[in-house]
C-alpha cells in the first residue's frame, strides 16, 4: 500500500518548519541580551538598574516571535 501525502499534511509540515526557523532569531537575540546583561552586572553591579530597559527591548524582540506564531494562522 502506497501512502501519498495530502496537501494538509504538507501544510502542517511547512508551518512547523516555518515556525522553527522563525523562532531561531528571537531565541538567539534574547539569549545574547541576557548573557550581556549578566556579564555587565557581574562587572559593574550599578548596571542592574537598567533591567527595565532590557525588559522593554526583550519584549520588542519577542514581538517578532509572536508575529511568527500568528502568521501560522494566517497562512
Amino acid at each position: 500500500m502506497v501512502y501519498f501525502a495530502s496537501s494538509t499534511d504538507l501544510s502542517v509540515l511547512a508551518k512547523g518548519i516555518m515556525m522553527g526557523f522563525g523562532m531561531i532569531g528571537p531565541a538567539i537575540g534574547v539569549g545574547l541580551m541576557g548573557s550581556s546583561f549578566m556579564t555587565a552586572v557581574g562587572r559593574n553591579p550599578e548596571a542592574s538598574k537598567y533591567l527595565g530597559q532590557l525588559l522593554v527591548v526583550i519584549a520588542i524582540v519577542e514581538l517578532m516571535a509572536l508575529l511568527v506564531f500568528a502568521s501560522i494562522f494566517i497562512i
